[in-house]
């Protein structure tokens, strides 16, 4: 096949680093031999103690994995993507192939439109209702990636907001947890990594939709949220695997992309999952779904930056990175 030109990798990379990653540790690197782009893992910049299996980081480059080959299709090539394809080297997680000449359709191309305006939110939404119809385009923007995106009617709702004003208590002491925070909390405006401190948002006001809070000991401003926040569960379908994570990620990236495109704000919960009986308590009995990440949507009530990324020179590898051996990331 034609090798992708040095241009073309660049924007494909531009637009895969625009992905949501856990606490923005964009925790990846790419690799561009001829016609390919290899996506692998930087485990320098896993959260040992907030992820220490590994889960967030390998959604994290399942949503870079989907962003690379909405990107790949733009450039006019078709995508063919290869899931964990270096045996025995779990830090190289997918490859994407760019074939031959692809006419990229209208709602790809609204997709990939998205990607340099989406954002997550920890501020209010408006108290206004979603259009049912947005919520299943949602529902089937999930199903595409093969995940499976679910709204919680009120006591589920109230069960997984619970969850997580449980985990964040369980954590508030934990010192290894709070150090890991800091590290990736800034307020340096020159920084491209990291959560800046403008975007951690208000607390909420008897904790109704509760926000992770980086900095406790920074005083921050309390508002009243949404009363029914819109609030549905990402699920994995099949196992439970690194494999499973990053199709999860892929699932979770075309979410927040679709709903970008519907002019929904959306927020992320996951501290649930960090805490294997939490994340029991939302277990499929049948285990044919795994829960992967809690999200929150609604009408924005005010803007929201946009947090830095840094450059693709900067995540593209001069020289292939050496494989984890033995040490698993999932």
């Amino acid at each position: 096949m034609e090798p992708l030109s040095r241009e073309e990798v660049l924007t494909c990379v531009e637009a895969a680093v625009r992905a949501p990653s856990i606490h923005n540790t964009q925790p990846w690197l790419f690799l561009h031999e001829d016609d390919r782009i290899e996506v692998h893992a930087d485990p320098s910049r896993r959260l040992p103690s907030v992820d220490p299996q590994g889960r967030a980081l390998h959604l994290s480059l399942g949503a870079a994995v989907l962003n690379l080959c909405l990107g790949v299709a733009a450039a006019g090539r078709r995508p063919f993507l290869d899931l964990l394809p270096a045996a025995g080297d779990e830090r190289h997680v997918a490859t994407v192939t760019a074939e031959g000449p692809y006419a990229m359709d209208d709602e790809d191309r609204a997709l990939y439109e998205a990607i340099p305006v989406r954002r997550t939110s920890r501020r209010p939404f408006l108290d206004a209702p979603v259009d049912p119809q947005a919520l299943r385009r949602l529902e089937e923007a999930a199903l595409l990636q093969g995940g499976e995106l679910k709204f919680a009617d009120e006591p589920e709702r109230e069960l997984l907001l619970s969850l997580v004003r449980t985990a964040d208590e369980r954590r508030k002491d934990d010192f290894a947890y709070r150090a890991e925070l800091r590290t990736w909390t800034t307020d340096d405006p020159y920084r491209e990594d990291g959560v800046p401190l403008e975007a951690m948002g208000p607390g909420s006001r008897d904790g109704a939709v509760p926000v992770r809070v980086f900095t406790p000991e920074l005083e921050r401003d309390v508002r009243e949220f949404e009363s029914e926040p819109v609030i549905a569960v990402l699920s994995a379908v099949g196992g439970d695997s690194p494999a499973d994570w990053l199709r999860a990620g892929q699932a979770l990236q075309r979410v927040l992309l679709e709903a970008t495109r519907l002019g929904l704000a959306t927020g992320l919960f996951t501290q649930p999952m960090e805490h294997a009986d939490l994340r029991d308590l939302l277990a499929d009995p049948a285990g044919r779904t795994h829960v992967q990440a809690i999200l929150r949507f609604g009408h924005a009530a005010e803007g929201t930056s946009l947090t830095a990324r840094r450059s693709a020179e900067d995540v593209i590898a001069r020289g292939r990175p050496l494989p984890l051996r033995p040490t698993r990331l999932g």
